[in-house]
């Protein structure tokens, strides 16, 4: 009978050894059979100082940080922690002890990357056509903007509102800025074209063109690439108007002056005529005496 109960007492443990995970690692295992997890519908759950840190729900979505993962890997944002998710981390410096080459985190004062910066929309993601976005669905005019930061300055900042702002030189190979209305309206029959007296007067006075910014406003305020350009090509199409009057003026005055000249070749016959007539009377006269 002792024998018996001892031979079960030793199976049982061995059943028991069998089903057990050891701390210092396991072999000879076989992950068709043998896995940490749970056979029905149930999260598995792992912890440190009894506080939970991932989750995996039975439908195989993994939280950390949140107890209800809605994605195959969701990270619950923390407006406390600097960093969330961390890829690659230099050793030397760093407020967690290195700098983040990849981070993807969200704080009210620290945003290396924010990833559905909204709470309901997509902030970084693939496109469904092969686009890579960078979105903020956020439509307040003051809030939400995408940052482009370095040296500790935003150098590249994108507004709600469509207005963009850089810190810096632009240097594109084509740039294309589109801007209603144009300024063909210079070449409306009712447009009043300025004197060329009154622009001279202008000039004289302000040193600077009618309906452009002085250069000191221009160095206070900026310039508006788009309007500056629609007011120059104005000036331009003004000038214009200016040249074809000038070359009417021109082109009537060598009218003016080839009739002139046609008149004062005519006089010239008509003097020389007279003057061969003026040498035969004299020489008329002279014979009669």
């Amino acid at each position: 009978m002792k024998t018996q109960l001892f031979s079960i007492a030793l199976l049982v443990s061995s059943f028991t050894f069998a089903q057990s995970w050891n701390i210092t690692g396991n072999s000879g295992t076989n992950s068709s059979n043998n896995f940490i997890g749970t056979t029905d519908n149930q999260p598995l759950v792992l912890k440190s100082n009894n506080i939970e840190g991932v989750r995996i729900k039975s439908n195989g979505n993994v939280g950390i940080g949140t107890a209800n993962p809605d994605a195959k890997l969701h990270i619950a944002q923390d407006n406390t922690n600097n960093q969330n998710l961390v890829l690659g981390k230099f050793s030397s410096s760093g407020p967690t002890g290195g700098t983040a080459l990849v981070s993807l985190t969200y704080n009210s004062t620290t945003a290396n990357l924010e990833v559905n910066s909204t709470y309901s929309g997509n902030g970084f993601r693939y496109g469904t056509y092969g686009d890579f976005n960078i979105e903020n669905e956020i439509t307040a005019p003051d809030f939400g903007a995408i940052n482009f930061i370095t040296n500790k300055k935003v150098q590249l900042a994108i507004k709600p509102n469509g207005n963009a702002s850089l810190q810096g030189k632009l240097e594109a190979k084509e740039l294309k800025v589109t801007l209603t209305p144009t300024a063909d309206f210079v070449f409306d029959e009712k447009y009043d074209l300025p004197k060329l007296e009154e622009v001279e007067k202008h000039i004289r006075e302000k040193k600077h063109l009618p309906e452009i910014a002085s250069a000191k406003v221009m160095e206070k305020e900026g310039v508006n690439v788009g309007e500056f350009q629609i007011k120059l090509l104005q000036k331009i199409e003004e000038l214009t108007l200016y040249s074809i009057d000038q070359n009417k003026q021109i082109k009537q005055q060598s009218e003016q002056l080839k009739q002139l000249q046609d008149e004062n070749e005519v006089l010239k016959s008509q003097s020389a005529k007279i003057e061969k007539l003026e040498q035969q009377v004299q020489k008329f006269l002279s014979t009669q005496k």
